[in-house]
C-alpha cells in the first residue's frame, strides 16, 4: 500500500502517493486552497501512512485540522526536529526548509551519501549532503520564473516570458523575447554550473568523495540542456524523501 505524502510550497502543494521508489498520482494545488480540495483526497483515496512537511504554518495548520477530520491520527511532519536517518550539522536548524530536508532523504534514498540536490522552482536551491556530516547546508538563488517576471515587471517594453518558452534560445536573439531567451537560458545554466563548481568545492575541502547530483522541481528544464555533464534529474524527489521518513519513523517506534 502506498504512502501519501504532501509537500507545502508557497504557492503550490505537491501531492502523491509512494510505493518504494515509485511516484504515482501526483497533483500540484494552490496551497491557499488546501482547505478546500484536500478532505475530499482523504476521504477517496488508500493509502497506508501520510507524511508531510510545509513551509507555510497556516497551511501546516490547516493540514492537520484535515488530518484529524478524517481520523488520521499518525501522520509524519518532516522538519528540523523529526528528520529521521539525516543528521543535520546546520548552525540554525529551525531555518532549514522542511521541503530541503525532504530532498535530502530523498537523495539517500536514490544515491546515497555524499550527494547534491539543485531543486529548481520559485526559487533554486541547492542541498549538500555530506557522508560524515549529513546535511550541511547549502545555496538559495533565484528561479527562473522569478528572473523572467522580474524582468516584465520592472521594465516598461519587455515580455514576460514563460518556463514553456525558455528552450532552443539559439545564439543571438533576433527579436526582443529571443535576446530574452537567451540571457535566461544560457546565462541560468552558467549560474548552475558555477554554483554547482562552489558546492563541490565544499565537499573536497571536508575530505569527501566527488557527491553525486540530483535535480527537481519543475524549473529544471530552463537549464538542464545546458549542463555541460550528465545529471540525474528525479521528478517529486522530497516525495520520495517524505515517504522514507514515514518508514523510518515507524522502524524507529
Amino acid at each position: 500500500m502506498s504512502i501519501l505524502c504532501i509537500d507545502i510550497g508557497n504557492t503550490r502543494l505537491h501531492l502523491g502517493y509512494v510505493e518504494g521508489q515509485r511516484v504515482s498520482r501526483t497533483e500540484d494545488l494552490p496551497t491557499r486552497e488546501l482547505a478546500q480540495l484536500l478532505p475530499q483526497r482523504l476521504a477517496e483515496a488508500d493509502f497506508e501512512g501520510v507524511a508531510y512537511c510545509s513551509v507555510v504554518p497556516a497551511a501546516t495548520t490547516e493540514l492537520e485540522e484535515c488530518l484529524r477530520a478524517a481520523g488520521v491520527v499518525d501522520g509524519v511532519r518532516l522538519d528540523h526536529a523529526h528528520c529521521p536517518g539525516l543528521a543535520i550539522s546546520y548552525p540554525h536548524p529551525p531555518e532549514i526548509g522542511p521541503d530541503r530536508l525532504a530532498n535530502g532523504i530523498g537523495a539517500q534514498v536514490i544515491c546515497g551519501a555524499p550527494a547534491i540536490v539543485i531543486d529548481t522552482g520559485t526559487a533554486t536551491t541547492f542541498d549538500l549532503v555530506t557522508r560524515a556530516d549529513g546535511y550541511i547546508g547549502g545555496i538559495i538563488a533565484p528561479g527562473p520564473a522569478m528572473m523572467t517576471k522580474y524582468l516584465h515587471e520592472k521594465t516598461a517594453l519587455l515580455p514576460e516570458l514563460s518556463l514553456e518558452e525558455l528552450k532552443d534560445p539559439g545564439r543571438i536573439g533576433r527579436s526582443t523575447r529571443d535576446a530574452m531567451k537567451l540571457g535566461c537560458v544560457v546565462g541560468y545554466g552558467g549560474m548552475i554550473r558555477a554554483l554547482l563548481e562552489r558546492s563541490r568545492e565544499e565537499f573536497a575541502a571536508r575530505g569527501e568523495e566527488l557527491p553525486a547530483v540530483l535535480a527537481t522541481g519543475g524549473g529544471t528544464v530552463v537549464w538542464l540542456d545546458q549542463a555541460q555533464e550528465p545529471i540525474r534529474q528525479v521528478p517529486y524527489l522530497s516525495l520520495l524523501g517524505l515517504a522514507e521518513a514515514w518508514r523510518r519513523s515507524g522502524e524507529s517506534v
